[in-house]
């Protein structure tokens, strides 16, 4: 039985190697380095929350850029910041978040939608080093934007209904095995 599921899988895998090496239709191969960047979303809800630059030709500008020149939008990520807090009664002069740093830094941070990882520490959305399944992303960007550490965010009331969504875990219990991910719905 598990000679003939081996079999199956090589023949599988041979038909799929086969079927992805023609053309379609008309003839016409594809150039195996086509490619074009629709959305950038490595850092989920950054994309969603500050990338929101007045149009959608704007946003579908930064969008379609490699996430390494997202610096540029830099200023925009950071005006974005700047609003929100002010709108909660935060002083964005002064606004110094979990990190210790303020919203210039972590716009050019946020803007580039690249997550880096270093395998020599332990991996955390929080301190932006990789990003592990578990990881609540929305908790942690609320957090990165909205939890003023600096003397003049102390004693903001309002802060403190904004660093969480309140969905405090996964709704299914993830793999043990690759891919890891949950069952889906």
């Amino acid at each position: 039985m598990k000679k003939r599921n081996n079999i199956y899988a090589v023949l599988s895998v041979m038909a799929l190697l086969v079927f992805a090496s023609c053309g379609d239709d008309d003839g016409v191969q594809m150039e195996a380095d086509t490619y074009a960047t629709s959305d950038q979303m490595g850092r989920p809800a950054i994309n969603t929350v500050f990338n929101f630059f007045g149009t959608s030709d704007v946003k579908n500008a930064y969008n379609s850029t490699l996430p390494a020149s997202g610096a540029a939008n830099a200023t925009a990520f950071a005006g974005i910041l700047d609003a929100l807090q002010t709108y909660i009664f935060l002083d964005p002069e002064q606004f110094e978040n979990i990190l210790g740093i303020g919203n210039d830094a972590l716009a050019g941070v946020l803007a580039v939608d690249v997550l880096q990882s270093d395998k020599n520490a332990a991996t955390a959305y929080g301190s932006l080093n990789g990003r592990a399944l578990g990881d609540d992303v929305i908790d942690v960007t609320l957090t990165l934007a909205f939890s003023d550490q600096s003397a003049a965010g102390a004693d903001n009331q309002v802060k403190g209904g904004l660093v969480s969504d309140n969905v405090n875990a996964n709704d299914k219990t993830f793999s043990t095995s690759f891919p890891y991910l949950a069952i889906p719905h």
